[in-house]
């Protein structure tokens, strides 16, 4: 089993702090070292040193996937190390400085029928962080199916997306330790994030589809412990598995309960009625729970949607 340490990185964000993950097996590889803030260096550096280890002496820096609570130091590590930064290439488009979160995903928002003002709420109520950075020419890409040598072992690599189209797993078969990301979490469940295909961005990315597929493949395999992105390590994952898939299971039934009663909706207006207390950038996270859950159940035949001007209303397949 290769030695895993993990260093617990403060976050600004509601999620509360990350876990950056240290490999202390050769080459030193820096797994999400978290948000690019002073206190984040500080605790991280602290736990780098904690292991014998200098930030300097990192050989290897991975992300699971580009959001900034866990890729924000991936380019300060590099500076200081020489340290190559891998992650999948979905994701080293969002890592080019100049990534607009809001404008990719404008025409996905506006056809669920966001009002303007929302739509100004969110971006107003966007992250304060620098954005995060990584220059191309310090980056490697990794695959599914990839395998990542270390002395005296290695990490397959999993592409597991839906909360991230570019998330990466990292899996140690040897010692059936699996670093999951925010693709499992022992105490929420991964939001399936609302932005573009990266294979056809005219089209949205089918977030919870692949999420369950993915679910349904780490459900299958030989996994002893897991370490996730937030909160404790897991031994036995698969009640979280079973937890999350129940959830999505009640979410689609309860989508399509609220079209029976009300007839068609947009995906906006079922957000405001599952979530009518969301504020600012909220209102995002509320509606990509939901149109994610409407993608899937317009692929099982459950809702149909149909655009008017420009915006989508659903209603039950059943229905007129």
């Amino acid at each position: 089993m290769l030695p895993v340490h993990r260093i617990v990185v403060p976050t600004p964000y509601p999620v509360g702090p990350v876990n950056a993950y240290l490999i202390t097996a050769r080459p030193y590889t820096l797994v999400d070292p978290g948000p690019d803030t002073e206190q984040a260096r500080e605790v991280l550096r602290e736990g780098v040193v904690r292991q014998g280890l200098q930030l300097e002496q990192i050989e290897r820096v991975m992300l699971t996937h580009y959001h900034s609570d866990h890729s924000g130091l991936a380019q300060w590590v590099h500076e200081l190390s020489g340290a190559p930064v891998y992650l999948h290439p979905y994701e080293l488009p969002k890592l080019s400085g100049n990534y607009d979160f809001v404008s990719d995903r404008l025409p996905f928002v506006l056809e669920a029928g966001v009002p303007e003002e929302v739509i100004r709420l969110v971006t107003a109520d966007r992250d304060r962080l620098p954005k995060p950075f990584v220059c191309g020419e310090n980056v490697v890409t990794l695959l599914d199916g990839e395998e990542l040598p270390f002395e005296g072992g290695s990490w397959q690599v999993l592409h597991l997306p839906g909360h991230a189209p570019g998330h990466l797993c990292f899996y140690d078969r040897q010692g059936g330790v699996l670093l999951s990301g925010d693709f499992l979490l022992p105490h929420i469940t991964p939001n399936p994030m609302l932005e573009p295909d990266p294979e056809n961005p005219l089209r949205r990315n089918p977030s919870l589809t692949q999420y369950l597929a993915g679910l349904e493949r780490i459900k299958a395999m030989d996994i002893e412990r897991v370490w996730p992105g937030h909160g404790e390590s897991m031994a036995d994952y698969r009640p979280v598995v079973a937890a999350s898939q129940q959830h999505h299971r009640e979410r689609c039934d309860e989508l399509t309960g609220l079209l029976r009663q009300n007839g068609e909706m947009t995906a906006f207006q079922l957000s405001r009625r599952l979530y009518p207390d969301l504020k600012g950038f909220n209102n995002f996270l509320g509606l990509s729970e939901v149109q994610a859950h409407l993608d899937v159940l317009e692929s099982r035949g459950r809702v149909r949607g149909q655009k008017k001007a420009g915006v989508v209303y659903y209603r039950t397949a059943g229905d007129a």
